[in-house]
């Protein structure tokens, strides 16, 4: 809300007063030219980068995009609490204790009807410490779907048990500090990630809409109002993200800081620049009619709104 009240205190453009009166019949506030530019031009590029980025994170953590569709209805036995993730078996049954293992589950052996079949909790903390590799690693006499082979998942990033790394980066203060990768709590910072993200581009949609066809060099940065509301959408997710006990109460996660705002910045980078492209054709299509300024060209008839 702050970025949008400070809109209020926005300096006027300097072609103001220069420009025909609004027609109240014909030229409405909210039209079809606001809605496609809002919509299916940067809003297309706010959606990318937060998509972008939540994949990325999930990646960074173990888990390539490829593998989770279809799998958060999956059922299939929990592993043991001493059962460990053996990639190199391939599709080879073992024998852990006497039990039927495949990949390191040693509850391989369970049938497809057993009430022990059960689906793990994303949205909720409870499987957290779950490695996900072992539980999608059940496979029935008929091939069940749930299986994910060693494939699915890729190196993590940031490896547990590397002690040079923050510990904040390897662990979550909501699992007791167990390692992030490969368990439920993936998810959970690629959703904290999606939300920075947004909020990084939401500078570049203060930025952009600032003037409708000057530069921001033209218009300039002195809405101390405005400057104040940047500042203040980027330190509160940060105390959202960072705080701990707002990552009980709100489900957000303590990022790694590569993970805050770095992925995104360069979808800011582009929806500026391609808002300050259409800004400079409108101001090439203006020319003086009656002492008044109108604009004509493809841009201006297209996207001034």
């Amino acid at each position: 809300m702050v970025p949008a009240i400070s809109f209020a205190y926005e300096n006027a453009e300097l072609d103001i007063m220069e420009r025909q009166p609004r027609n109240s019949k014909r030229d409405h506030l909210v039209n079809f030219k606001l809605i496609s530019f809002a919509y299916f031009q940067i809003g297309v590029v706010q959606a990318s980068a937060a998509m972008f980025g939540y994949f990325y994170f999930l990646n960074d953590f173990g888990i390539r995009p490829s593998a989770i569709w279809y799998l958060a209805l999956k059922k299939a036995p929990m592993p043991n609490a001493w059962d460990e993730y053996l990639e190199d078996q391939s599709d080879i049954i073992t024998y852990i204790n006497g039990t039927q293992s495949r990949y390191g589950n040693s509850n391989y052996g369970i049938s497809v009807d057993d009430p022990k079949l059960e689906m793990l909790a994303w949205d909720k903390v409870k499987h957290g410490k779950v490695d996900i590799r072992l539980f999608y690693a059940f496979k029935d006499e008929n091939g069940s779907p749930s299986i994910r082979e060693p494939d699915a998942w890729t190196s993590c990033r940031w490896a547990p048990d590397d002690e040079s790394l923050p510990l904040i980066y390897r662990k979550s203060y909501v699992t007791d500090w167990h390692p992030i990768c490969y368990t439920t709590e993936a998810l959970k910072f690629a959703q904290s990630g999606y939300l920075i993200i947004i909020v990084c581009v939401q500078w570049a949609d203060l930025m952009i809409c600032k003037t409708r066809n000057l530069s921001l060099a033209q218009q300039g940065m002195v809405n101390s109002i405005g400057n104040f509301g940047l500042v203040f959408e980027t330190v509160l997710v940060a105390i959202l993200t960072y705080t701990p006990w707002l990552n009980l109460a709100l489900g957000t996660r303590q990022l790694p800081f590569p993970h805050f705002l770095v992925p995104s910045f360069g979808f800011y980078v582009a929806i500026f620049m391609y808002d300050e492209l259409r800004k400079l054709w409108i101001r090439q299509g203006m020319i003086k009619e009656n002492g008044k300024t109108k604009l004509v060209g493809w841009t201006a008839q297209n996207s001034y709104y």
